[in-house]
């Protein structure tokens, strides 16, 4: 509020600059001085202040009040009314103005300050008050519904353009009517008028929908198929202060309707003459499917020998066997093998996939430590941390913890959980926690592994577990990745009965929580 720019009219100049002054220590910009209601008009057509100071008593043809009803009447600008006295009808006059504060001299400064302030904020929300107004009755009018409101007596006090059509009924020619008197509605079948709905509503408080079956009798005696519904209006503290019906013209869904039954007929015919074709399609998908896994078990047998060969070769030559290799030399077969185990984990991912989705993956539980599981993660994944510079961390509790679950599911999870932390952290901390609660009277475990990395944007985060879901076209997987490690994850998750959950804050890292239930 210190930013407002304050016109201050006051025609006692030692006294306008007593104002000035004071506002200035309170934190304001130097406010404009005018002497006159004219001055005053002619200022504010120029640069539009966001509070006027108004002497009431000024001098000359235009008192304050005058320049006040001016100001009023013309623009949105609040007033506050100084003066140390003035007559009765003066004060009355003051009263239409409708200002927003009187300050009595002489005046304190922490009593100017308050004034200023809550006149400002007055007219701050009394402003976004009326574009809400403005913007509700335009939406209203607008909108492809009919519209009707009314106060709690059930008297109508809004009807958009729609409502007035259906209904045959002008605003200005039911406004102060109760509805009960315009807006009559019967049963299509059994011709028996229906209870007007709002009545329930402002009874009850309840929102009403009528059912199947509802014609609204227009004015001209036209019957109209109708959905409605009706609700109450509420104020701040729950008290009814109206209600709204809502309604729209059904012959369309009616005929619509009528129509669907008679294609009813029709589709249960193709349906029928498509369930044998479909069978057979079934059959012949269920052998190329089979066709597809037998090919992949081969190819991936094949790709396997050759890239673990690539692998080993590259090995070798890193060992600096049988000679030593350049710097240059190095990194090309560091790349090779790299890209190779990179190769290996996708056949590897793509086989368990195609298990998986094939159905012929079962998950029998057993009783398993998940303490012993989670240190043999921790024991495979802290030196590729060290090796990074990052901190390995862990809250696991000292003693065995058994539950039944699938161990090499379990394991498989959590390593693709901390070597994907450790492959998008940069610098910090990689953290592995177990935890176990209560809820609904099971006992849930939850192992989430928590990383300083790169994190991921809100957007993205819906594709994580996604097959070969390109985060951001790749902007978070700069170096390696399949895009199959989380889908993978997350589908062992569910055949061991959990789930793989994700909060995430881009470029603050990552928490992903395995539960099992």
């Amino acid at each position: 509020m210190s930013e407002a720019r304050i016109l201050i009219v006051e025609d006692e100049g030692i006294e306008a600059l007593d104002i000035q002054r004071r506002l200035v220590s309170l934190g304001y910009p130097t406010p404009t001085i005018v002497f006159s209601g004219e001055d005053a008009l002619n200022e504010i057509k120029k640069t539009c202040p966001d509070l006027v100071l108004m002497d009431i008593m000024l001098r000359g043809e235009m008192d304050g009040v005058t320049a006040s009803e001016r100001i009023h009447a013309r623009l949105d600008i609040p007033v506050i009314y100084l003066t140390a006295y003035a007559d009765e009808d003066t004060l009355k006059r003051a009263k239409v103005t409708e200002p927003y504060g009187y300050i009595v001299k002489p005046f304190k400064d922490r009593e100017v300050h308050i004034t200023i302030d809550m006149a400002l904020y007055r007219h701050k929300m009394e402003r976004k008050l009326r574009e809400s107004e403005k913007w509700l009755a335009t939406t209203l009018r607008s909108i492809g519904d009919a519209v009707v409101a009314t106060d709690n007596n059930g008297v109508i006090t809004f009807m958009n353009a729609v409502a007035e059509r259906l209904m045959g009924w002008k605003l200005e020619e039911v406004k102060d009517k109760k509805l009960t008197e315009v807006f009559n509605i019967i049963n299509s079948q059994t011709r028996q008028p229906i209870p007007n709905p709002l009545a329930k509503v402002l009874r009850e408080g309840t929102v009403v929908g009528l059912a199947n079956h509802t014609k609204l009798v227009a004015r001209d005696g036209t019957e109209i198929p109708i959905d409605e519904s009706a609700a109450p209006i509420k104020d701040d503290k729950g008290n009814i202060i109206g209600a709204i019906l809502v309604f729209h013209d059904a012959s369309e869904r009616e005929r619509a309707e009528e129509e669907l039954r008679g294609a009813n007929d029709v589709l249960e015919q193709r349906v029928a003459e498509r369930t044998a074709d479909l069978a057979q399609r079934n059959f012949e998908l269920e052998q190329a499917t089979a066709a597809k896994h037998r090919f992949l078990a081969s190819m991936s047998h094949e790709l396997q020998i050759a890239l673990g060969s690539i692998i080993s070769f590259a090995g070798t030559l890193l060992a600096r066997e049988p000679w030593p290799l350049s710097q240059h030399q190095q990194k090309q077969a560091q790349m090779i093998r790299s890209s190779a185990q990179h190769l290996q984990s996708l056949i590897y991912y793509l086989l368990d996939l195609a298990k998986i989705e094939s159905g012929k993956v079962e998950m029998m539980k057993e009783p398993v430590d998940i303490t012993g599981v989670l240190r043999e993660v921790l024991r495979t994944a802290q030196p590729v941390a060290q090796q990074k510079g990052l901190k390995f961390t862990e809250n696991i509790p000292q003693g065995p913890i058994v539950i039944p679950t699938h161990r090499r599911a379990l394991s498989h999870i959590l390593l693709n959980l901390t070597d994907n932390a450790i492959k998008f952290t940069e610098k910090g901390a990689v953290h592995l926690e177990l935890a176990q609660r209560q809820t609904g009277g099971r006992l849930l475990t939850q192992i989430t592994v928590v990383d300083t990395g790169i994190g991921i944007p809100q957007e993205n985060q819906r594709l994580v577990f996604e097959a070969f879901g390109d985060l951001d076209g790749g902007a978070l997987r700069p170096r390696e990745g399949t895009g199959l490690g989380l889908h993978l994850s997350q589908k062992l998750a569910e055949l061991i009965g959990g789930e793989i959950t994700l909060k995430s804050s881009y470029g603050k890292g990552s928490a992903f929580t395995l539960t099992l239930k």
